[in-house]
């Protein structure tokens, strides 16, 4: 009875461990670049940058996402206004979806997104600009 309790322990906690990166990250996603990072994210390839100069800051996520690249395309635009701008491009190789927009002059935001032909997953750049005091 023991082992079992203390297996089962074992596995939520495994559980918590891949989940919490996850939702640290999309808090880190939805408070510095202003989107969500997709649900279907890899928690391993989520990467952080982020930089000042010249009176702007940047930041940028970046990570892979486990879904398909016209999936991850709809969710994006599901999540900016009307007013973007979004360019496709398909290469014959590549697909590559690009979301720009700005909430005023100071601030502006892009989604990059990007995947090989019939690939089974989508990468994902999400980046913001803004002019800082």
């Amino acid at each position: 009875m023991l082992e079992r309790v203390a297996g089962r322990m074992g596995v939520l906690l495994a559980l918590a461990f891949l989940v919490a990166p996850l939702l640290v990250s999309q808090v880190f996603a939805q408070d510095d670049v202003g989107l969500p990072i997709h649900p279907k994210a890899i928690p391993s390839t989520i990467v952080h940058r982020s930089g000042e100069g010249e009176g702007t800051r940047w930041v940028q996520i970046s990570f892979t996402v486990n879904a398909p690249y016209k999936q991850v395309v709809k969710f994006y635009q599901e999540k900016v206004d009307r007013n973007a701008q979004i360019s496709e491009i398909d290469s014959g190789k590549l697909l590559n979806t690009l979301i720009l927009f700005s909430r005023d002059l100071t601030d502006q935001f892009n989604v990059n997104i990007s995947s090989k032909i019939r690939g089974k997953v989508t990468e994902v750049e999400l980046s913001r600009n803004f002019v800082h005091p």
